[in-house]
């Protein structure tokens, strides 16, 4: 065989068992390489779950927290609105008792003052009929009063005119009686013995006749005079 041929298949030879050692060389860190990048990233991925593990249990723990607080919060707020709500009745009923007392003493003072109202009404009342039935008595005794000044008057009048017509009477009567008594015959007593029996009432008649001739005639009495002065 030729040499050079010989050379150049151990050649090819040497550069196949070469290439071969170095692609499974290569195989080798390339596998390595692989299993050291997994177990990499197996040990980032797990530390990552621990983390994320870690994280979330922090994090469920903190909502827990949260949640126990806010519960504790929310409890907390209920009871104290509870006992807001319970002070505010208390307050309402306070004031809802005190309205009602209030409104009893309004109704309580509006009643009384009612009834002093119709009072001082009745009252009122009583006393303008008081006033008007003492005015009607005082108008009335006012005009009897007038009245009797009137009737006094006319009285006072009428006496005035009968005294006036008496006096004139009684003038023209002393002038009839002055004149009548001079023209009147005067008896004279006759003298009779002494043992006349019957002289003393001879005596006693002739005097009843002269005072009878001297005494004035019965006058007319005047209009509306009843008694004779």
């Amino acid at each position: 065989m030729n040499r050079g041929i010989i050379i150049t298949l151990i050649v090819i030879a040497l550069a196949a068992g070469s290439g071969v050692y170095g692609y499974r060389n290569y195989q080798q860190n390339k596998e390595r390489e692989q299993a050291a990048r997994r177990e990499s990233f197996e040990k980032f991925e797990k530390e990552r779950l621990a983390r994320d593990a870690q994280k979330k249990a922090e994090t469920e723990a903190e909502a827990r927290r949260l949640a126990d607080a806010k519960t504790a919060a929310d409890a907390k707020a209920a009871a104290e609105e509870q006992e807001r709500l319970r002070i505010a009745q208390a307050e309402a009923e306070t004031r809802r008792l005190q309205a009602e007392k209030e409104a009893l003493d309004a109704a309580e003072v509006l009643k009384k003052l009612a009834l002093e109202k119709q009072k001082a009404v009745a009252e009122a009342r009583v006393e303008l009929e008081r006033r008007e039935k003492a005015a009607a008595e005082a108008e009335a005794a006012r005009v009897n009063a007038l009245n009797e000044i009137a009737r006094v008057e006319r009285e006072k009048k009428a006496a005035a005119d009968r005294e006036e017509a008496r006096l004139a009477a009684l003038k023209r009567q002393q002038e009839l009686e002055a004149t009548e008594a001079i023209k009147a015959p005067v008896i004279t007593r006759a003298i009779y013995p002494s043992d006349y029996k019957r002289r003393q009432h001879y005596y006693l008649e002739v005097e009843m006749k002269n005072s009878e001739n001297a005494k004035p005639p019965t006058r007319p009495k005047p209009a509306g005079q009843t008694t004779t002065p």
